[in-house]
């Protein structure tokens, strides 16, 4: 059996992690006494603050621990050695010597144990969230928000929410796939004056080769025709801004010009199609079969993925999402290897869930254009009798400069759980 790793790939002494749960265990039965004594029971964090003395944060991190189910969850929520101990201070006088000394010796083993982990309090926690998910999920979030802050400062601007919906319908070849992508920025702020903002880029083939995808608007207009044609008019009377596509070598990529005078509309709406994306048998394709790649570059609150495939094709195969670190510059997509996680992939959580069946498949709470948005977009297409069966996968904080990779792959429950909906729904 091999020995567990922290975060940055180093092993943890066997011995080291047999400690784990002697040292919560202690920690935890003692510290929940004294909380009990200070506190009253059930605690609550307005008694701890009266009787102890301690800030608010500080005294919710102390009951919030003390009412872990699991030792685990309970390694993870309670405060630092550093904390507990201004709790053991300030319950000097009100509580018996011997629960105090009983807890200091339960603090003691407790930053012992933090000095000898690698890492300290981060690997612990890392070493905790793989086989925790609960744990995993909450520093993970943690850690999202964090990088969203830094990010968002580093880049110049940000966006509350970033909504794709990705089309997928068979080629007039009929041995590839095309895709119809429509791509909203709600709540779009540029915060550092004159910043550029990318939009979306594609990995396509060179536009003087005749094979390979086709990057055109919803109506089949090349790039060449100009930016203008790849936008979707918003509500409102905003000017649109100024957009460029800048072409470098396979990749073309919608940039808003950060020397435009007119405000940052606070929403914007891209769309375009491409034929012949994904070379595939279109009856029973290799699995698992990528389908695209993003590369999260705009720091936002909210991520969201829309995944409609065209309701004959491939209907016992559903999409699968997965992230990676980058590759090369100019790489294409990496093909999918089942049951095998690639050097690059990272762990992160995130739920694919098939959409219900008829107009709420095209919803996005808080945005009320939504639907009408993506319908006019597949009308501009010739799509507007299309069925399809729908997926979405949201998050939070989604962590800038990473790739996310939708795949197909056979679904792990019941066939058949998303429902076809029609372009013309609602």
């Amino acid at each position: 059996m091999n020995a567990p790793l922290t975060s940055d790939g180093m092993a943890v002494a066997p011995s080291l992690a047999d400690r784990l749960g002697p040292v919560a265990a202690g920690l935890r039965l003692s510290l929940a006494g004294l909380v009990q004594c200070l506190a009253g029971e059930p605690a609550r964090p307005i008694r701890l603050m009266r009787a102890a003395g301690l800030d608010k944060s500080l005294a919710s991190r102390l009951v919030q621990a003390t009412r872990a189910e699991s030792d685990a969850e309970f390694l993870h929520r309670v405060p630092s050695p550093t904390g507990l101990r201004m709790l053991l201070d300030a319950s000097a006088g009100q509580v018996p010597d011997e629960l105090r000394a009983t807890v200091a010796t339960a603090v003691d083993a407790f930053q012992s144990l933090l000095d000898q982990f690698p890492g300290g309090r981060l690997a612990l926690d890392a070493h905790l969230g793989a086989t925790q998910i609960d744990v995993r999920e909450r520093r993970e979030h943690m850690a999202r928000q964090a990088s969203f802050k830094a990010m968002t400062f580093l880049f110049g601007h940000y966006c509350d929410t970033v909504s794709t919906a990705v089309f997928v319908l068979p080629s007039a070849s009929g041995d590839a796939v095309d895709f119809v992508e429509v791509h909203r920025r709600i709540g779009l702020h540029r915060v550092t004056p004159g910043t550029s903002l990318p939009l979306l880029s594609l990995y396509t083939e060179l536009p003087a080769l005749a094979s390979g995808p086709r990057l055109t608007s919803l109506e089949g207009e090349a790039v060449s025709a100009g930016p203008g044609h790849f936008f979707l008019a918003d509500p409102g009377d905003s000017p649109l801004p100024a957009m460029c596509i800048e072409q470098e070598a396979e990749t073309t990529t919608f940039v808003l010009s950060g020397d435009d005078p007119t405000p940052t509309p606070e929403r914007i709406t891209t769309a375009f199609r491409v034929a012949e994306i994904v070379p595939c048998d279109l009856q029973a394709p290799a699995l698992p079969l990528s389908l695209r790649t993003y590369m999260l570059h705009t720091p936002c609150q909210r991520l969201v993925r829309d995944v409609f495939i065209a309701e004959a094709l491939w209907p016992l195969l559903r999409p699968q999402v997965a992230f990676f670190l980058p590759g090369p510059s100019g790489m294409p997509m990496r093909a999918a290897t089942a049951g095998q996680r690639h050097y690059r992939e990272l762990p992160l959580s995130a739920r694919i869930e098939a959409l219900p069946e008829g107009a709420d498949a095209w919803t996005l709470p808080g945005v009320p254009d939504h639907q009408q948005t993506l319908l006019d977009a597949l009308q501009r297409a010739g799509l507007g009798a299309q069925r399809f069966r729908a997926w979405r996968c949201e998050m939070a904080y989604p962590v800038p400069l990473v790739e996310m990779q939708i795949a197909l792959g056979a679904p792990s429950g019941p066939v058949g759980t998303a429902n076809p909906v029609e372009a013309t729904a609602g």
